[in-house]
């Protein structure tokens, strides 16, 4: 049987549906196994310090950056780790700017981690959650970026789940068999 990491190869944007600490071990598979090595790994948290994002899972020679949304990092530095702050988090503009300077700059393969969705749909409307992540993933595609996106469907209606798993390529749901729904239209 195929492990869930398998089933991924070659997914571009995924959606990572379950509680916190599920979702959390899954990323932490994906970044280890799911080919992390010689990629750079963005981070953009809502409300983590940027030392909560960063695992022992991702690989030794993996470049490391956080987008610290709603939290300020204070005391904390890790010369090889780049953190860039957005103090509020219904500030999508500005959050939009960062993450498409980053993804611009970024030299080689990219792997960016969105934790959590549940956490932005608590300052922005879905329609605007939606309008961004589309923007989001789009700039994915165009460089050749993978992205997942951590969403705890429990705190969602199931119009708001649908209209977030129609812009990724897969989901996985935690808490279902079989956990992995890939999309072939894409």
């Amino acid at each position: 049987m195929q492990s869930v990491i398998d089933r991924l190869d070659g997914v571009t944007t995924l959606l990572l549906c379950g509680s916190c600490a599920r979702t959390d071990e899954l990323c932490g598979r994906l970044l280890a196994e799911g080919g992390a090595a010689g990629r750079t790994v963005l981070w953009v948290s809502f409300g983590q310090s940027p030392s909560e994002c960063l695992d022992d899972t991702v690989a030794a020679d993996a470049d490391r950056a956080v987008l610290a949304v709603g939290t300020t990092p204070a005391g904390e530095r890790d010369d090889d780790v780049t953190v860039e702050v957005i103090s509020t988090p219904s500030d999508l503009a500005a959050l939009g700017i960062k993450l498409s300077q980053f993804i611009a700059e970024t030299d080689g393969e990219l792997t960016v981690c969105f934790d959590s969705l549940t956490e932005l749909l608590g300052h922005v409307a879905v329609e605007t959650a939606y309008e961004f992540l589309h923007t989001v993933t789009r700039q994915c595609y165009l460089a050749d970026a993978r992205a997942h996106f951590h969403l705890d469907p429990a705190a969602h209606d199931v119009q708001t789940v649908a209209s977030i798993t129609s812009l990724c390529d897969a989901r996985v749901d935690l808490d279902s068999t079989p956990p992995v729904r890939v999309r072939n239209d894409r």
